[in-house]
């Protein structure tokens, strides 16, 4: 079954995916324009007015500590899988950020701390659950903007018995966090809310495949526990459920310091981290590489500097690819906050090596 491409209308409103053939012929004609959202998912909208019936489509989320499991379908077919990496060592970062708050007020002067005397706001949540509700929800609503989801969402619920455990009492935050993305789902659609004995059951009456391996980059870890719940809520196992895979991960660029926290040669501390440095790149930007004949698709992860004049690229994990001349690095979307890789049901979607199918669309 061939891989499905999400089209718009001309206002945006999400109409029924379409095959890669009908992508060609759409956009040979000049009927349609191909463009990219925040996630890295090609879609199409029309340039003429069109009907906007469609088939009921549901997407349902594998709620995770660590890794969150996507997926969008119906009765015949699953449209796409997907799943995400949350933000990680946002704790430390702020444990670090205070460090160095403090150390600054001892300086040179004793500058009373003023964070004691702020009141905090209602359902305040903790820095790293509210990263991670971020994540959720940005991915959540860029999916709803591409397909007509508009019948029902489906979630797995996760819960923590609070009476007869007393060592749950960090997993309040935790709810708090997904008390408000289930808020969102429920602003996109009506949500329905599964146990993970029902999910663990449900891919057992439709032998649907599971692995142990949670950080397996692949459908098995995460992505089939949520095709599992679309078999739940319409109560069938789709005719093809080969669908196309997604995996997202947020960057983890380096915030800009006031300088280095060591001590420098000169006790002249230059800057560090940031995001731009008055260039025309910056780092987050999604780019094509080339070195030695071959072109690498990546992530900016270092800028040039007094010592270096090259660009860093990193791939989807993270991983640096290499260093290359500015003159030899072609941008290709700004910076969306957000790092994807694709894979269809004929190729590996955990390769390394920055490398990119470029005949993905044909």
């Amino acid at each position: 079954m061939p891989m499905r491409i999400p089209v718009v209308s001309m206002d945006g409103t999400p109409l029924m995916p379409t095959t890669p053939a009908r992508v060609r012929k759409l956009l040979k004609g000049g009927v349609a324009t191909g463009n990219y959202n925040k996630l890295g998912i090609f879609y199409l909208q029309m340039n003429r007015p069109v009907g906007t019936v469609t088939q009921p489509l549901k997407m349902t989320v594998d709620y995770g500590a660590k890794y969150d499991g996507y997926a969008v379908g119906g009765k015949k077919e699953v449209c796409m899988k997907g799943m995400a990496k949350m933000p990680e060592r946002i704790a430390k970062k702020m444990e670090e950020r205070k460090r160095l708050r403090r150390t600054r007020r001892y300086r040179l002067w004793r500058r009373k701390k003023r964070f004691d005397n702020r009141k905090r706001q209602e359902e305040w949540i903790a820095p790293s659950q509210n990263a991670k509700v971020e994540f959720r929800n940005k991915i959540v609503t860029q999916l709803a903007r591409m397909y007509p989801i508009t019948i029902e969402n489906g979630v797995e619920d996760i819960a923590f018995d609070h009476y007869s455990k007393h060592w749950g009492k960090h997993f309040s935050t935790a709810e708090i966090g997904k008390t408000r993305f289930y808020r969102a789902l429920e602003q996109i659609a009506p949500l329905v809310k599964f146990k993970g004995w029902q999910t663990a059951g449900l891919r057992k009456q439709y032998a649907i495949a599971k692995t142990s391996k949670k950080e397996a980059v692949v459908p098995e870890s995460h992505g089939n526990d949520a095709v599992a719940m679309l078999c739940g809520l319409f109560g069938s196992l789709p005719a093809h459920n080969n669908a196309v895979f997604w995996y997202w991960q947020r960057p983890e660029l380096a915030r800009r310091p006031l300088h280095r926290q060591h001590h420098q040669k000169g006790h002249l501390r230059p800057r560090f981290g940031g995001t731009t440095n008055g260039g025309y790149l910056r780092k987050g930007d999604y780019v094509e590489a080339e070195k030695a004949g071959k072109k690498y698709r990546g992530w900016v992860c270092g800028l040039p500097t007094d010592k270096t004049k090259l660009i860093g690229v990193m791939d989807v994990f993270g991983t640096r690819i290499g260093q290359f001349a500015i003159s030899k690095v072609r941008l290709l979307c700004r910076n969306t906050g957000i790092m994807w890789m694709m894979s269809t049901a004929n190729s590996s979607p955990t390769f390394r090596n920055g490398k990119e199918d470029e005949s993905r669309y044909n």
